[in-house]
């Protein structure tokens, strides 16, 4: 439109009426272009023809022509261009009518006893005004609606706990295809247990009128049962009138398994790394064991065989052994992916073990390790390992950074030094590591926490350690920083600290009395109980099977032991087992397929799995839902091997009646 000349359609089939209204115009001084015609035919003709730079600002438009009447009119003037500002003419006695073209489109009306120029031409620039914004408002809400179902995020529209709007990338990550079938859904239906709760509190927080925005985290299963973890901004929203939830989440599921991979990768690569360490902690103990058995194979030659001296050197090996299980266990706790949820526990251990498992290599390389822990006892929220695995790297960090500088500027001694301080009055736990390792260059203390950013040289590392370290102390809703102090580096962890004082008591050892053996022979029924019960042994370790066989057997139960798994699947058909004691990695028949093969004829049977693999301890083992079985890790200890069996044995009632598993296992 030109601002100072109006271009006006008017469709009036009355002469006269038409005639006024040009004239009243002409006397309000209003400056216009007028194209007149007396039907709804040739209006229409004018306006499919129109020209880009020759649009019409606004219809006078007359409901009541020779070739059409009523609302239906306007609907007709809508298809031939959608977006002319349209003024109702009518007569005074139609003013209902006025009323119902209003609702159908129209702008504005006038009827035809008009006053004067002025009103007409306030009637036109109001409905030209009036279409802008519309139109505006149209194109604003048309762009905000692709916005919206082009993001990448779900974004959705919650009132009270009932999805009211979902986008289409929302549909795509809860596993839909039609918004029909979520619309109207409870938010809760889609959550798993664990996140329930969260979503419950915020829903209310925002009921009960919180105006600011929340962040959280949820687990959602959906509709094809997979389970996706989505990270929720919400805001306080109004749909159709209603207080209602805006919220938009990401989903995080791969991002979070490249997280944990790359946790997983940051520790393996730290345990590469330390290998030689775990070699010197085995070669100790195993040391031990070889000079305690030779010790005890001299008296024999020299036929002077003392019981109490073979008693001893027997406790010692014993010991030594479950050293070596615990270094084991060790690692097996520290190598195997994180999977378990945040709980309490005690930082000071993390620090404990962190130092053992570096400390060996750092005397070696001449370097000093000293701790200095708070007395004061706290808690912290998260995973021990993972914290001891922030700490291992940091030590390790700092063991390389002294060697290098003491290679370039001489041996001058090397001081690692691990301090954790509690502060009781911000609640909060310290743990910081200072070197003399020549500190970090100052144009990377800014990129230090980058992942895949190192100082050290090409091959010596990932530089995944540090960025890792970041991410895990974040998760616990922790800091870490870097900064140099006096001739090294310093990296300081800052955890919020809980149940400040208060010392967690271990439980209480079990009162001393009989021995296993003593009760054992003292009870007839079980001894009875026990020759009732048949356990199956099975290891392709020969000498691991007979020694657990020996050992069942003196604990006056009946074995049957094999050496693979097809072996023990044939001896079970001719003396079915009560309880199944297996080894998982085998030749030919593996532990899981001999477990399924036995429980396709006895499905109810209690297994033992024996593992020394660290990953097999933690794999699901497919073989029934309710069946039980329990997971030990080598080395074993029979002590809690035979706990195991009785704990099974008077869970389930084995062998109370009498009846053992003689029966053969039909096929």
């Amino acid at each position: 439109m030109n601002e100072n000349r109006f271009r006006i359609l008017l469709v009036e089939d009355n002469p006269g009426d038409a005639f006024l209204v040009q004239t009243l115009l002409e006397e309000a001084g209003e400056t216009f272009d007028i194209e007149h015609r007396i039907n709804l035919a040739g209006a229409l003709e004018l306006l499919s023809h129109q020209g880009a730079d020759q649009r019409f600002d606004v219809v006078l438009l007359d409901l009541t022509l020779p070739d059409s009447s009523g609302v239906q009119t306007i609907s007709r003037i809508r298809d031939a261009d959608g977006r002319v500002p349209i003024v109702v003419l009518t007569g005074h006695k139609d003013e209902e009518l006025a009323f119902d073209a209003l609702q159908h489109g129209a702008e504005d009306y006038l009827t035809k006893e008009f006053p004067d120029g002025r009103m007409i031409r306030r009637s036109i620039r109001y409905a030209i005004e009036r279409s802008r914004s519309e139109q505006a408002l149209k194109e604003s809400e048309e762009r905000y609606r692709k916005l919206v179902e082009l993001a990448p995020e779900l974004i959705a529209v919650l009132t009270g706990d009932r999805i009211s709007y979902v986008n289409q990338q929302g549909l795509s990550i809860l596993g839909f295809e039609d918004a029909d079938t979520v619309t109207g859904i409870s938010l809760f239906d889609l959550l798993l247990p664990d996140s329930r709760e969260i979503a419950e509190e915020h829903i209310a927080r925002y009921a009960r009128g919180y105006n600011g925005r929340a962040d959280f985290v949820i687990l959602c299963r959906r509709s094809d049962g997979v389970s996706v973890e989505l990270e929720v901004s919400a805001m306080a929203f109004t749909h159709e009138g209603d207080p209602a939830m805006l919220i938009v989440a990401e989903d995080v599921t791969e991002k979070r398994k490249i997280e944990r991979q790359l946790v997983q990768t940051s520790k393996l690569a730290t345990l590469g790394e330390m290998a030689a360490s775990v070699a010197h902690e085995m070669n100790q103990p195993l040391n031990v064991i070889r000079m305690a058995a030779d010790t005890c194979a001299l008296q024999y030659d020299m036929d002077g065989v003392s019981p109490a001296f073979q008693r001893e050197k027997l406790d010692l090996i014993s010991g030594q052994t479950e050293r070596m299980a615990e270094i084991i266990r060790h690692l097996r706790v520290y190598s195997r992916p994180d999977e378990d949820d945040f709980e309490l526990f005690e930082p000071m251990q993390a620090v404990e073990r962190a130092v053992n498992m570096v400390e060996h290599d750092c005397h070696l390389a001449g370097i000093a390790v000293d701790v200095v822990i708070s007395p004061m006892p706290c808690q912290v929220s998260g995973r021990l390992v993972q914290l001891e695995q922030v700490l291992v790297n940091m030590l390790t960090n700092s063991r390389d950074a002294i060697v290098e500088s003491h290679e370039d500027f001489g041996n001058v001694g090397g001081l690692i030094r691990v301090t954790a301080t509690v502060d009781a009055e911000n609640q909060l736990l310290r743990i910081a590591v200072n070197d003399n390792g020549g500190g970090i260059p100052q144009d990377a203390i800014d990129l230090i926490f980058h992942p895949f950013f190192t100082t050290k040289d090409v091959g010596k590392g990932t530089g995944l350690g540090l960025s890792v370290s970041y991410g895990i102390v974040e998760g616990m809703g922790g800091e870490i920083e870097a900064r140099n102090e006096g001739d090294g580096a310093c990296f300081e962890i800052i955890l919020p600290a809980v149940n400040i004082g208060m010392k967690i008591e271990a439980p209480a050892p079990p009162a001393s009395g009989m021995t296993p053996r003593e009760k054992y022979h003292n009870d007839a029924a079980q001894v009875l109980r026990r020759s009732n019960i048949r356990i199956m042994v099975v290891d392709d370790e020969i000498d691991a099977m007979e020694i657990i066989s020996a050992y069942l057997e003196g604990q006056g139960y009946a074995v049957s032991a094999a050496n693979d798994g097809e072996d023990a699947l044939a001896m079970a058909g001719v003396m079915a087992p009560d309880i199944l004691i297996t080894d998982i990695r085998m030749p030919q028949m593996d532990g899981n397929q001999l477990i399924r093969a036995i429980r396709e004829r006895k499905p109810m049977i209690p297994v033992i799995v024996m593992t020394g693999h660290p990953g097999d301890a933690e794999m699901p083992l497919d073989t029934g839902e309710d069946a039980p079985v329990m997971v030990m890790a080598k080395p074993l200890d029979l002590k809690e091997l035979l706990a195991v069996i009785e704990e099974l044995v008077i869970a389930l009632d084995i062998g109370a009646s009498g009846d053992g598993g003689d029966a053969p296992l039909l096929a």
